[in-house]
């Protein structure tokens, strides 16, 4: 990094740092203010009473939302968001307002506070039983106040029947194509949900290629992984059946060269406890669900390219439907490639597959609810003068409560009103992804080698996996904060035998794994530096990286619900012969276009999670935040500061350098219609902020 950058960013050399901040980190500030014996003050409840009028517009008239239209909704959420600015401005951080600024708690009253509901007690995994009155954040701080609006509108049925019309957009409904034109419309109107980017705008949006790239750079780049030979056997034999020896040679070329990646769904009919036979379908019979499995060939050119894809697994390939690409190659002619139906709508089902692994597993349980027991445990066990507390605190910002309005809204009346299973089928998957969610090997590099991508060749910029942006920029951000991570920690432990004989840390472990607490049987029994370093790196990978990349790019690909929808409105076909005669006229009875409630939640729900980070509340600011305030108490001669300092001011240095690393990693895509910018600091958040 140049000396100008450096001085631009911080008015000095890194020796002598003393960085600008156009505003500060909130939790850093909040931590900082308890430290100093600053307490905040309490707010003004009337915020809390427009946030209640807007949820629940029958029980006010006071604050202008007149039920049933969504001019009224706006016009509530706008006051809402006006009192809060004009009340509070840049104080209602530290006016107990949001969790970012905490109150000072005794360690022995934390404990009372932050308590786990009582396993068994519902049907999610374990979490918070309620966030403590100074630790809630309303609706209105936690989301944008329109895209709120927009959605809640939605969710609460406040609105009425010819809204639906209206904000769907009345679709042209006989053709795809009239769709992607209505779409083009609206986006050109700005109207609703449209005022974003879609995917729906690119011409070849359902291609071959489109669809393969999204396993590496889209919503979901983490499951993806190197098939074994016994899929691969599954799959010949299917080829074998089908009499198509050209797809066993390529299987047989495939399995020798290690090029065969996979999707693999198959498990879910065992995480929704279903027969193994069952037909997936919802409580009223009309949306179904599917569990697929992608086979892809990744060339050596790093050009990922889909083969084969079992439409819903059902324990065997003799007992599922299996269709095998008609292109073969990615150089394939691609002239058919819009008509080729029964391909289309195999696409489909592994892209509602996917809907449900990245929304209930990746991105709900895997970041959210993991990230939650991490909060509850730490406040129970850590003391807040503790170093790991210290870290891991300005990553909490916002989440207890978001998370509280997953399980009381998000879940029953979003993911529930879309999932194409049974409701306790649901709630069973939530559950066994936690039960399976394995910490240690979730470690990203464990995690991509375990998923056939080899860190060496990821950093070294190997042209096979040079697709792959998802997994060369997340080896780099993990070792930056490792290194980070380590440094702090060296501040307080010199040896192994001091990790070995904290009590906190003991606590911690036990309160993790106990089934009373965490029940996560996989969090480490932390002995060691290296073991602590790694499982702190952990926490805060969660929390930001790991969120943001599977959070923010929602919006782009699933607001055009046909191209990602949440289940299926027509049962699967049952036989490859019915399969292949499938039109275009199947694939649409299969999409939501006569369903506008449920196309509505789909697509407003992703645009309301997608609202992109404020500029205080990213990594960069974050480190900057620690960098000031921990050189001011080197100057006041508190221990450990000055290295703190240095950390940050290293991290600082580190972050701003991937920015462009990053942005080169996505130059060398193949596909540059779509950039691969959401993991860049400057827009990673600090914490799962929505």
């Amino acid at each position: 990094m140049s000396h100008s950058v450096l001085k631009a960013l911080f008015g000095a050399t890194p020796h002598t740092v003393s960085p600008k901040l156009r505003e500060w980190d909130k939790g850093i500030v909040g931590a900082e203010l308890i430290k100093q014996g600053i307490f905040p003050r309490k707010h003004s409840p009337d915020v809390d009473g427009l946030i209640n009028a807007l949820i629940h517009p029958e029980s006010s008239k006071s604050h202008h939302l007149t039920t049933g239209t969504i001019q009224g909704t706006k016009m509530a959420m706008t006051e809402v968001h006006s009192r809060i600015t004009d009340r509070f401005r840049s104080f209602f951080d530290i006016a107990n307002f949001e969790s970012s600024v905490p109150q000072k708690i005794e360690f022995s009253v934390k404990k009372l506070l932050y308590t786990f509901q009582e396993p068994g007690s519902d049907k999610f995994s374990p979490h918070l039983n309620m966030v403590p009155l100074f630790d809630r954040v309303p609706l209105i701080s936690i989301f944008d106040a329109m895209r709120l609006a927009d959605t809640a509108s939605v969710i609460f049925r406040i609105i009425p029947e010819s809204f639906v019309e209206w904000a769907h957009g009345d679709p042209i409904r006989d053709s795809i194509a009239g769709i992607e034109q209505r779409n083009r419309e609206l986006r050109i109107s700005g109207t609703d949900t449209y005022n974003e980017p879609n995917i729906g705008e690119r011409t070849d949006w359902y291609s071959d290629k489109v669809f393969a790239q999204q396993q590496f750079t889209g919503p979901n780049p983490t499951t993806i992984a190197r098939a074994s030979q016994d899929w691969v056997s599954q799959f010949s034999r299917a080829a074998q059946v089908q009499r198509n020896d050209r797809v066993v040679q390529i299987l047989i070329e495939g399995l020798t060269d290690g090029s065969l990646f996979i999707q693999d769904y198959s498990y879910f009919r065992k995480a929704w406890n279903a027969a193994p036979d069952e037909v997936m379908s919802s409580d009223n019979g009309e949306r179904f669900a599917c569990a697929s499995v992608t086979l892809f060939r990744l060339s050596k050119e790093g050009v990922l390219h889909p083969l084969a894809i079992v439409l819903d697994y059902k324990g065997s390939m003799d007992n599922s439907v299996v269709v095998f690409n008609r292109r073969l190659l990615p150089t394939d002619s691609t002239w058919s490639e819009a008509s080729d139906w029964p391909w289309r709508y195999a696409k489909t089902c592994a892209q509602v597959s996917d809907w449900m692994r990245h929304e209930i597993t990746v991105h709900l349980v895997h970041t959210h609810f993991v990230e939650e027991v991490v909060i509850v445990a730490t406040q129970r066990c850590i003391p807040t003068e503790h170093i790991v507390f210290r870290l891991l605190e300005p990553h909490w910002l916002k989440t207890l409560s978001l998370n509280a309005v997953g399980r009381s809204t998000l879940v029953p009346f979003v993911i529930a009103k879309l999932a194409g299973v049974k409701d306790d089928q649901l709630y069973a998957f939530m559950r066994h992804a936690y039960a399976t969610f394995d910490w240690e090997k979730q470690y990203v590099p464990r995690d991509l080698e375990a998923r056939g991508f080899p860190l060496d060749e990821l950093t070294s910029g190997n042209k096979k996996f040079h697709n792959y942006v998802y997994g060369r920029n997340m080896i780099l951000m993990w070792r930056v904060l490792r290194n980070f991570v380590a440094s702090v920690l060296a501040t307080t432990y010199t040896s192994d035998a001091q990790v070995a004989q904290d009590e906190a840390i003991r606590e911690w472990c036990t309160e993790m794994r106990s089934q009373s607490g965490g029940q996560m049987s996989t969090f480490p029994i932390i002995t060691t530096i290296e073991s602590l370093v790694d499982t702190v790196t952990m926490c805060i990978h969660i929390a930001s990286p790991q969120h943001t990349a599977v959070n923010y790019l929602q919006d782009y690909y699933q607001a055009f619900v046909i191209h990602k929808p949440p289940c299926l409105f027509s049962p699967l076909p049952t036989s490859l012969n019915t399969l292949n005669t499938y039109k275009e006229k199947d694939l649409l009875a299969a999409l939501p276009l006569k369903n506008p409630v449920e196309w509505l939640l789909a697509s407003h729900v992703p645009h309301l999670l997608s609202y992109r980070v404020a500029e205080d509340q990213n990594l960069v600011n974050y480190a900057a935040s620690i960098a000031r305030l921990a050189q001011q108490g080197a100057d006041n001669g508190e221990p450990g500061e000055a290295e703190i300092a240095s950390a940050a001011t290293r991290l600082l240095q580190h972050l701003i350098e991937l920015i462009q690393v990053f942005k080169k990693n996505s130059d060398e895509m193949d596909d540059q219609t779509v950039p691969y910018n959401v993991m860049s600091p400057e827009v990673t958040a600090v914490s799962i902020l929505i």
